[in-house]
């Protein structure tokens, strides 16, 4: 940079070069200045940081509130909620399975005139063991064959037996119900004779939703709340249900396999003797006992022998040990049949004589017997359920026992009917007719 002097400013070289000095000097500090107070300024307009957002408050979402229009209905569905959710059972679960429920009219009726207990049971058997059920029975029983075969050498039970149970449950798959399983439970449940039934049947089927996962299109069942080819109700299922198909799921409605296996699985482990008869029909000589003829009177079969006990062909029944039962199912009057330790597990399935006995009876024609020798009573008229109902009265007001007049003509029934009978000196059959009833109306006195 060259230094010189001009003459013609106000001010020499060196004045002019500190002047100038000073001036850039001042206009650092002020850029100094600025940018401080630029820094400044940036620090105290810049956005406060953003505070922490707090956790959202869950507010719980009320249960649909039932709107069935019944009272009685629609409380046992809230407290069955409070209930199947302390056992588990996921809310939105059970708000599923019961949306819009409402109790069945039907099934009250239905409950009250189960055709095991109401109708003759030589009318029920003419349905059960029909001529068309014996031939599809044996239809399934070839189509089926290798399949039964397998199920049968597992579980031990006759495959006659789980085609007979196959065929008068639900015809061979044909007629699996038509009720909401749900429905239909809660119907039982919340009010009736069998609450008892009703309340843990209902709780298992929500918990088999949860863990199974059907459609709820799909769970349809019967009045009674049974499903399925083979009818297992809920409790049942739990307990028993396996997989006949090996498909790894357990499908009652949808798969033979499964329907027929689960059915094995309960017989099995209820005790079924395999390659043993459920029993067979006999003849009973002129002078029989007949007080001793009840599912409940177990004697050995030499001692059945001794009494004149025969075969329904006449000849004589084996000198063996094993206990055996009579079972008169029309009365006297009636066939006889000799029912053996799996008749008994035949009632694990159903707890009706006249059921078993179906069973029994339709395996046999499907394999080429059970034909009946002795006939039916035909002509006895069958008594109404309001006259079951008094019969049962009757009774208790002549100092005999019955239980709870109900309607149902069961165990402890038949048992009072022969305590009644001995003591009139009248055969003990424990059959209640129309003129026994006859004979207790005129007996007892009416309340007013």
């Amino acid at each position: 940079m060259a230094v010189f002097r001009q003459k013609s400013h106000k001010w020499g070289y060196d004045d002019g070069m500190t002047r100038w000095f000073n001036a850039l000097t001042g206009l650092h500090r002020l850029a100094a200045l600025c940018g401080t107070l630029a820094v400044v300024a940036c620090a105290t307009t810049a956005p406060k940081p953003t505070p922490p957002v707090p956790p959202a408050v869950s507010i719980p979402v009320q249960p649909p509130k039932p709107i069935s229009g019944n009272t009685k209905f629609d409380a046992f569905l809230e407290g069955a909620r409070n209930a199947a959710l302390a056992q588990g059972i996921r809310a939105e679960v059970f708000d599923s399975a019961t949306a819009g429920l409402a109790p069945i009219p039907s099934i009250t009726n239905a409950n009250a005139n189960q055709p095991e207990f109401s109708r003759p049971v030589w009318s029920y058997l003419d349905s059960a063991a029909s001529k068309r059920r014996v031939n599809d029975g044996k239809i399934m029983l070839a189509r089926h064959g290798d399949m039964l075969e397998r199920i049968a050498a597992q579980s031990g039970v006759a495959k006659e037996i789980l085609v007979a149970i196959w065929g008068i449950e639900t015809d061979y798959g044909a007629a699996k119900g038509s009720h909401n399983l749900f429905a239909a439970l809660a119907t039982l449940a919340y009010d009736g004779p069998r609450t008892s039934f009703g309340v843990p049947e209902f709780q298992a089927a929500l918990r088999i939703y949860q863990e199974r996962q059907y459609p709820l299109s799909e769970m349809i069942s019967s009045w009674a709340g049974a499903f399925g080819q083979t009818q297992f109700t809920p409790t049942t299922f739990l307990r028993f249900a396996s997989d006949g198909d090996g498909d790894g799921q357990i499908n009652l409605w949808r798969s033979a396999p499964d329907a027929l296996a689960s059915a094995a699985t309960l017989l099995g482990r209820q005790g079924w003797k395999s390659g043993q008869p459920w029993g067979y029909e006999v003849r009973l000589p002129a002078k029989f006992s007949y007080q001793d003829a009840d599912t409940n009177t177990q004697k050995p079969l030499r001692e059945w022998r001794a009494r004149g006990v025969t075969t329904a062909a006449g000849n004589a029944l084996p000198a063996s040990d094993e206990s055996a039962a009579i079972y008169l199912p029309a009365g006297a009057r009636g066939p006889a049949f000799i029912l053996f330790s799996n008749f008994s597990v035949i009632l694990k399935y159903n707890n009706a004589a006249s059921y078993a006995l179906a069973v029994g009876l339709l395996a046999d024609r499907i394999t080429g017997g059970g034909v009946i020798k002795r006939s039916w009573p035909r002509d006895e008229r069958p008594l109404s359920r309001d006259e079951r109902v008094r019969f049962q009265t009757n009774l208790t007001r002549a100092g005999f026992d019955p239980g709870e007049p109900d309607g149902v003509l069961g165990r402890r029934t038949r048992a009072a009917l022969r305590q009644y009978q001995i003591a009139r000196g009248v055969t003990a059959d424990g059959f209640a007719t129309a003129a026994l009833l006859e004979r207790l109306d005129k007996e007892t006195v009416k309340s007013p």
